[in-house]
Order: C-alpha cells, then structure tokens, then sequence
C-alpha cells in the first residue's frame, strides 16, 4: 500500500541543496522571513507583477499556511511620489522581493497662475 503524501510536500532532493537548520530569519521550511520595509516587486516576486510596484510591507502572514518558498504579505502600494494608493494582501515569493528607497514625496509646489492686474 503506498504511503500517503501531503499534497504540496517537496521531493527529499530538493531539500539536499537547503541547509539543515533554519537561521532565525526563516521559517521551518527554510523560506525566509519577510521583513517590514519598502520593496520592489518584479516578475521575481511573483508572475502577477509583469508591471513593477513598489510596496511597503504592513506585516507577513504567518497564519496562512502557503506554498514552500512563498507567502502572503499584508503591503501598502505605492505611488511615484510614495505615497500609499492600496492596501493589498499578496501571495509572493520573498526570495524575489527586492528592498527598495522609498519614493521622496518631495514638497508639493503650488501652482502659479498668471493674474493679470488691470491698469
């Protein structure tokens, strides 16, 4: 009778190039642990980004249980200036999350009108 396997369980090879301890910046199964900040996400990250966004982490969700090497993270999206347009929740790979400045929001100039003045 064959041994019953979990459906998402990773062939003992694959384990052979991780090392044997996880440090304590990554999870049991070795995927790394994603830290609050500003991050860029490419194709890398995830399929879904063929568009890059830059994002600023809220928190990982580590009471979902995902995928080996990836994971859901709670983010603000951000625009070109940095300021937050979206929260989303994101399925991604945290191998392909790249750290990233933070947009300078800069100071906002107002805008000169030309007033004519009457004489």
């Amino acid at each position: 009778m064959p041994v019953p396997r979990l459906a998402n369980a990773v062939p003992a090879s694959r384990w052979a190039t991780r090392s044997a301890a996880p440090t304590a910046s990554a999870r049991e199964d070795g995927t790394p642990r994603v830290n609050p900040g500003v991050y860029l996400l490419t194709r890398e990250a995830s399929p879904q980004f063929a568009k890059p966004i830059t994002v600023r982490v809220i928190r990982e969700r580590t009471d979902l249980i995902t995928y080996h090497g990836w994971t859901w993270v709670e983010v603000y999206q951000l625009d070109a200036r940095g300021q937050a347009i979206d929260r989303r929740e994101l399925y991604v790979r945290p191998d392909g999350m790249r750290p990233a400045q933070t947009p300078s929001a800069g100071r906002r100039t107002p805008v000169r009108r030309n007033v004519r003045t009457s004489r």
